[in-house]
């Protein structure tokens, strides 16, 4: 069964999802996209961070209320996104492509999938498994903070 995403919810350059703009639980991603952008299902979330060290310590003699609080980036996964359905064009998914995508339970990857990026799938909680093709290229820790299975598939 198809969702009701358009065309208009994907960015796409050069055959490369850039972001997802959508708020589908199921996507199906356009037939002719080559390689899924860092970060396309992601959003930057700015997270306040101490520039010393935590709360009710002292660094130096210098009370933490009195360091330097900084902030920072990470991405932040859509919670929306249940199931992807990538097409058979994509060859890279990149990095932090679907991090944090904490409600993600399956992605269907295409049988030419030739890399996956660092913390692709990063804090992917709910995913119990992926079947990946067996000539993939897994880039170091594409599963971090998850329990993922990874099954090796023959190439169709």
């Amino acid at each position: 069964m198809l969702s009701n995403v358009t065309q208009n919810d994907f960015e796409i350059v050069n055959g490369e999802l850039v972001k997802y703009h959508g708020n589908q639980a199921v996507i199906h991603v356009p037939d002719g996209v080559v390689s899924i952008g860092e970060g396309a299902f992601t959003r930057p979330v700015t997270v306040l961070g101490y520039g010393g060290p935590p709360p009710m310590c002292s660094w130096d003699g210098m009370d933490t209320s009195e360091a330097a609080v900084g902030t920072h980036e990470e991405p932040e996964g859509f919670a929306f996104v249940r199931e992807v359905f990538l097409p058979e064009s994509v060859e890279t998914i990149g990095p932090h492509a679907f991090e944090s995508c904490i409600n993600l339970e399956r992605i269907h990857l295409p049988s030419r999938l030739r890399s996956i990026g660092t913390r692709a799938f990063a804090r992917c909680h709910r995913m119990p498994q992926i079947e990946v093709p067996e000539n993939t290229t897994i880039a170091f820790q594409a599963f971090f903070m998850t329990r993922i299975q990874v099954v090796r598939v023959p190439k169709k």
